[in-house]
């Protein structure tokens, strides 16, 4: 099944709420496996995003003096992106967040889950992966 990877970081924030309730095992199962390969998605997207929040952060005075050698973590400093280039990152990001990635999953029909109740908010961000028959 296609997702768009904002899809895919909106069910990754709404899916634990559903794996959290009692379901039939073979709902459950279903699920987890799933959030596990959307977890697997959301590490990468997150390596992405590191990328580009270097590629657009402010430089330092010490970065500009870099000698090159490599800073150990409890030297490395917060990162974040320059104000004159936050229109940039956001442009790229959002282009990043519409790329599609195959997740082998088929949608669960609503009357498996049987009588448990979802926030208005969760079930939007699920609807992709919950069909009505």
């Amino acid at each position: 099944m296609k997702f768009r990877l904002n899809e895919v970081f909106a069910i990754t924030r709404s899916l634990p709420k559903l794996t959290d309730k009692e379901l039939p095992i073979k709902i459950s199962y279903r699920l987890l496996k799933f959030l596990k390969s959307c977890s697997e998605e959301m590490e990468t997207l997150e390596k992405s995003r590191v990328k580009l929040i270097k590629k657009y952060a402010e430089k330092s005075v010490e970065d500009e003096k870099d000698d090159g050698k490599k800073k150990n973590s409890s030297e490395q400093r917060d990162i974040k992106v320059a104000d004159e280039n936050k229109d940039k990152f956001q442009e790229e990001f959002s282009i990043l967040l519409n790329e599609e990635v195959e997740i082998d999953f088929e949608p669960i029909c609503i009357e498996d889950f049987g009588e448990i109740t979802f926030a208005t908010n969760d079930l939007i961000s699920l609807q992709k992966i919950i069909k009505e028959k």
